[in-house]
């Protein structure tokens, strides 16, 4: 089965440091530009289902507006409380200076 690529955004619109909203198939997604890359995950905290775009992004931290949880960006994983469940990660390529991702798990 072969994956399906969704373009999002033109990369010169998202500086290093910022996110990027969006919904692909009905999942809310948030691409993260930090200084160590692209990376996609889900956009709803896994704690209190905030809009994680709605927080910070502090190089490869990505806090919760709500209640302070934080996720590393790489790889979706739990960096502080309250949260205790992962972010889901979406695959992220960058063709002829457009955003694409694919849908994970």
């Amino acid at each position: 089965m072969s994956e399906t690529w969704h373009r999002v955004a033109a990369a010169a619109d998202i500086a290093e440091g910022r996110m990027h909203a969006c919904e692909i198939e009905g999942r809310d997604v948030v691409v993260c530009h930090s200084r160590e890359g692209w990376f996609a995950l889900d956009n709803v905290c896994s704690h209190a289902y905030a809009r994680m775009h709605e927080g910070r992004l502090r190089g490869c931290r990505l806090i919760c507006p709500l209640h302070g949880a934080s996720f590393d960006v790489r790889d979706g994983s739990v960096l502080g409380a309250p949260a205790t469940a992962p972010l889901a990660t979406h695959r992220l390529r960058i063709v002829d200076g457009q955003v694409e991702v694919a849908l994970g798990g």
